[in-house]
């Protein structure tokens, strides 16, 4: 082969190369602000648990369902929702009312796909 040769197809692998990247980069952000919208959606109660469960189901792999990013994505957008519920609010029976309902969506959350379990294995 000539070097001409070997330089297109280097090109060619390299340019294949990047192109696989970017798609993967795009896919993972893209599940990102999917999970995320969900999330936000399930702490404001829009969406019950097992749709939660079988939405996420479809847009994300087990992989990542699994992985430490979707934990701390759940734990985000549980923050987001304690922080609007409950950032004006003084100690009062409605905030505490709150407040229990945001625990207990975030404990359905973590039971529905183990994390509670997992995360204490590894820790």
């Amino acid at each position: 082969m000539s070097d001409m040769t070997v330089g297109i197809v280097g090109a060619t692998l390299i340019a294949v190369l990047l192109a696989i990247c970017f798609a993967y980069q795009r896919r993972r952000v893209r599940t990102k602000r999917l999970m995320m919208e969900l999330l936000k959606g399930y702490f404001r109660g829009d969406i019950p648990t097992d749709q939660l469960g079988q939405r996420t189901r479809d847009i994300a792999s087990r992989h990542f369902l699994r992985s430490a990013e979707f934990y701390s994505l759940a734990i985000a957008a549980f923050q987001s929702a304690v922080d609007a519920k409950l950032a004006h609010q003084l100690h009062t029976i409605e905030e505490v009312e709150e407040e229990s309902k945001l625990l207990r969506l975030l404990a359905r959350l973590k039971r529905e796909f183990g994390l509670t379990d997992r995360y204490q294995i590894e820790g």
